[in-house]
């Protein structure tokens, strides 16, 4: 097999029509039990675009965990064509501890792209960008609101980039918002590395909540479908309302 026929990820080669988990070790507990981000991985007989799903780049955003938990139950990620790869849980550490940060106090999502000898936030940061973003044509990356703050679920991207706006648009949330990528943040690093990528957030930190979960896996659908990976047994249904795009926002503050 040529290498275009050939998924590598840690050594284990996944071919076409293949399937496979394989296990990053983050760390070894002090029972010497070690600690796993799982990678999930489905690939069509057929060739096609990889996609990539991740979640849960900050602990305590359970809400992000739970849709791409629910794309793998329903086997949504078992492409028509192409691959999907899903990373339900990359601050494993934080969602265990339910913290939305690793245990050396780093935000996950301030360091990337990491570096490999660096801080363990910024050596998984280095993993994820090095060993699975590159075989990535496509990412969707789900997230909550943080801080106990309830999130409309939403889309947000870089203004002026015709093909995001386009996927916004399929994937259906009731908001688009044109949002500047943060300095060492997992969407900026991709952009920079070329590979488009949708950011969903909706919902509050340690909840799960059904609409918000329904909008991220029906949005999730409809952009599979658009590329053509969706197995013909799942159902598209249209969003419900017609999407808002917003420009600029700022905050509200409550005078005490």
């Amino acid at each position: 097999m040529s290498e275009k026929e050939v998924l590598e990820i840690l050594g284990k080669k996944i071919a076409f029509g293949e399937s496979a988990i394989v296990n990053f070790e983050v760390a070894k507990l002090h029972t010497r039990n070690t600690l796993d981000v799982p990678i999930i991985i489905e690939r069509s007989k057929k060739p096609g675009p990889t996609v990539l799903m991740t979640a849960g780049i900050h602990g305590d955003e359970i809400n992000s965990v739970e849709i791409v938990r629910q794309i793998i139950a329903k086997g949504i990620n078992k492409p028509k064509k192409g691959t999907i790869i899903c990373v339900p849980i990359i601050n494993v550490f934080g969602f265990l501890n339910m913290d939305r940060l690793f245990p050396d106090g780093r935000d996950l999502n301030r360091v990337f792209p990491g570096s490999a000898k660096g801080s363990l936030a910024s050596r998984v940061a280095h993993f994820v960008m090095n060993e699975i973003v590159p075989h990535a044509d496509f990412i969707m990356d789900f997230h909550t609101g943080g801080a106990d703050r309830f999130n409309a679920a939403q889309i947000r991207i870089v203004k002026d980039e015709p093909k995001l706006t386009e996927l916004a648009h399929i994937f259906g949330a009731p908001f688009i918002y044109y949002s500047q990528n943060l300095n060492k943040s997992f969407r900026n690093a991709c952009h920079k590395g070329g590979v488009p990528i949708l950011l969903f957030e909706g919902g509050k930190s340690f909840n799960i909540h059904p609409n918000i979960t329904n909008t991220g896996v029906n949005g999730a659908k409809r952009v599979l479908h658009h590329l053509g990976m969706l197995n013909t047994k799942f159902k598209v249904s249209k969003p419900k309302n017609n999407t808002i795009v917003i420009d600029k926002s700022k905050w509200l503050r409550a005078k005490f």
